[in-house]
């Protein structure tokens, strides 16, 4: 009888040790994606903030060269799209690649509040 008891007590123990180390091991995978996506999102703000100083300093060359006003203003516009198809082209790839066991952790975020964001930091 204490064979069984003792063998009862050791599997009882390997299989609490696994499941806590599963838990353990999932909470810790959890914290590490959210902290990855919160600094891939930090870092397209700051890409965003990058190239609107880099516009402004465009811009400003363009008209200390007496460039033509009509033209500035199509640079103007072809410069808005292709940001606005970087910034959501950038979006997609990441949901696309993103983990999917961690997929959940997508929905947190306001993506309406991030795109806002990087539009005004953009203007």
């Amino acid at each position: 009888m204490e064979l069984w008891y003792a063998a009862s007590l050791f599997f009882g123990g390997a299989l609490s040790y696994w499941v806590i180390a599963k838990f353990m091991d999932v909470t810790h995978s959890y914290k590490l994606m959210k902290g990855v996506t919160d600094q891939v999102v930090m870092l397209m703000i700051s890409i965003s903030q990058d190239i609107a100083f880099i516009k402004k300093i465009k811009y400003e060359t363009l008209e200390t060269l007496k460039m033509e006003e009509d033209q500035i203003e199509l640079l103007k516009k072809i410069d808005k799209k292709t940001f606005d198809a970087w910034r959501d082209m950038s979006l997609l790839k990441i949901m696309q690649v993103y983990p999917k066991a961690y997929s959940k952790i997508l929905t947190h975020y306001n993506w309406d509040k991030v795109t806002k964001s990087m539009d005004e930091l953009y203007k």
